[in-house]
């Protein structure tokens, strides 16, 4: 008994050095942090009228409202929006480690519940997005917590855990509309205990998806009948689903075909269900053909050092445990996460959804290598080899875990902070492509986004800008003769911003 105590203790000790670990790496993430990402812009003006109680503005949002709401209620806290939003993340992610080690503990053991939760403390882009003003870092705490708060329910029918379980899941969709596959997956997984293992009464399979279906629509209910409402489309789940599955379509080239929708002459009015109901072939071909690249993105996402010990871990599963039933359920959740956006677009920053789940597998198929080692070798080779083994993965982890978060960008923080010293009465307007500029010198945007080469000058005119700060390249290529002869729009270069790969940022000053 006092040696089971020793080691429950060492293993709390050793947790909370992984936590201490993953505040260590975030906060020196943060320190290197360079330039907010043009999504987190938007999070901070829906956060921003949240906080004024203009609720109608921030519910317009192209985003839904779980996250800005949150950073609107730390807000006063801080008194920095980009702070507040950055420390949100920084948070989640530190505690994403919790319902991971109680997770795991409860899967699969001790041992390899602590081991993920190293992993996890310095996993390169769980990092990158716990210092980012998105909401990828409260969206993983948050989703990992449903898993973990269902999974733990499930075998004792704790109607009150599976609750509560539906109502994080709820607020999850509150943060990201995919949290919507949870109110399909729990049922199915649940059916599942029904069906194959036979450990479940079919009444008691329905009454614990109605206890978590119930949690789920006190929160994702009323923001679903809103949208249905507000954008006249029933049952509408995201206002960004269609625009991020047109930007696919367009990549794909499939936007250009004779089956583009008839009337969408920009991609930002495409209606994802609209779409999939007009064009259901094209469709299935479009998510058929994102599947392998699916893949892709989420062995990026995960990050290539660990990707051996995946499928180390993954090839022992499916060999010893497959029918162990909550590992068979996390994997249903896993591969879901990974393939699901194959629907929509696939893109690394959303299989990154399926990385905290995945680590799991890392870190059995790590622990597998240590005991072969020891099967095979003598205990001081076993040693040197699994150490040898040990920093090649850090010296292929680390690196990019502690890189300087958007370094690339700094110029435009810098021309923003540059303008923000001009900017004496906050009434400084400044025409740009890049809002990130005008966020940083909290200044008046004049967006030339959808402007056309051809109403440029009218439009700069109209809008009577102090300056215009934009890319070299951007400027090149939308606006060609502004780069050329910027004279002849009123027009003078007044200074030059460099980035770490020598592309410039040009401020021209209107005279």
């Amino acid at each position: 008994m006092d040696d089971l105590k020793l080691s429950r203790k060492n293993a709390r000790r050793l947790f909370l050095f992984a936590l201490l670990a993953a505040a260590v790496v975030r906060l020196l993430d943060l320190a290197r942090y360079y330039c907010i990402n043009s999504d987190g812009i938007v999070y901070l003006r829906a956060a921003e009228d949240f906080f004024r109680g203009d609720i109608k503005s921030g519910l317009a949002s192209v985003y839904p409202p779980g996250y800005p709401l949150l950073i609107a209620v730390v807000y006063p806290l801080i008194g920095e929006w980009e702070l507040t939003g950055q420390l949100l993340s920084l948070l989640c992610g530190i505690l994403l480690l919790l319902p991971l080690y109680g997770l795991f503990r409860k899967v699969f053991d001790e041992r390899a519940a602590l081991l993920a939760a190293f992993l996890a403390a310095i996993s390169p882009y769980l990092v990158l997005y716990s210092v980012h003003v998105r909401t990828e870092s409260l969206y993983l705490f948050l989703s990992t917590t449903a898993i973990y708060l269902f999974l733990s329910a499930i075998d004792e029918q704790r109607l009150m855990r599976l609750f509560l379980g539906g109502l994080v899941a709820g607020y999850t969709f509150l943060v990201r509309p995919e949290a919507i596959g949870f109110f399909a997956l729990v049922p199915v997984m649940l059916l599942a205990r029904w069906i194959f293992w036979k450990d479940f009464r079919f009444a008691s399979a329905a009454r614990s998806s109605l206890a978590f279906g119930i949690g789920f629509v006190l929160f994702a209910l009323p923001f679903i009948v809103y949208l249905s409402i507000d954008t006249g489309h029933f049952g509408a789940l995201s206002r960004k689903a269609g625009i991020t599955l047109a930007i696919n379509l367009k990549e794909s080239g499939m936007l250009d075909t004779e089956d583009k929708p008839e009337g969408e002459d920009s991609i930002h009015s495409l209606e994802f269900t609209e779409y999939v109901r007009q064009h259901p072939l094209q469709y299935v071909k479009k998510a058929a053909t994102d599947l392998l690249p699916a893949a892709g993105d989420y062995f990026e996402a995960l990050y290539y050092s660990y990707v051996p010990f995946l499928l180390i871990g993954l090839f022992l599963m499916f060999r010893d445990r497959l029918g162990h039933k909550q590992e068979t359920l996390l994997l249903g959740f896993s591969a879901f996460y990974v393939f699901a956006f194959a629907l929509i677009y696939v893109k690394r920053r959303y299989s990154l959804q399926a990385v905290p789940i995945s680590l799991a597998w890392v870190a059995c198929g790590m622990w597998w290598l240590w005991d072969w080692l020891q099967s095979r070798y003598e205990p001081r080779k076993a040693r040197i080899i699994a150490l040898c083994v040990a920093l090649m993965f850090l010296g292929g982890t680390l690196p990019k875990t502690l890189r300087s978060v958007s370094e690339e960008k700094a110029y435009v923080r810098d021309a923003g902070r540059y303008l923000k010293t001009l900017n004496r009465n906050g009434e400084l307007k400044v025409a740009v492509v890049d809002e990130r500029i005008t966020f940083y010198a909290d200044a008046k945007t004049v967006s030339l986004i959808d402007v056309e080469p051809a109403q440029l000058a009218a439009k700069l005119r109209e809008a009577a800008p102090a300056y215009l700060a934009v890319e070299a390249k951007a400027l090149q290529k939308s606006f060609p003769d502004l780069f050329a002869e910027p004279e002849h729009y009123g027009l003078k270069l007044e200074k030059v911003f460099t980035g770490t790969r020598k592309d410039r940022l040009l401020l021209y000053k209107s005279v």
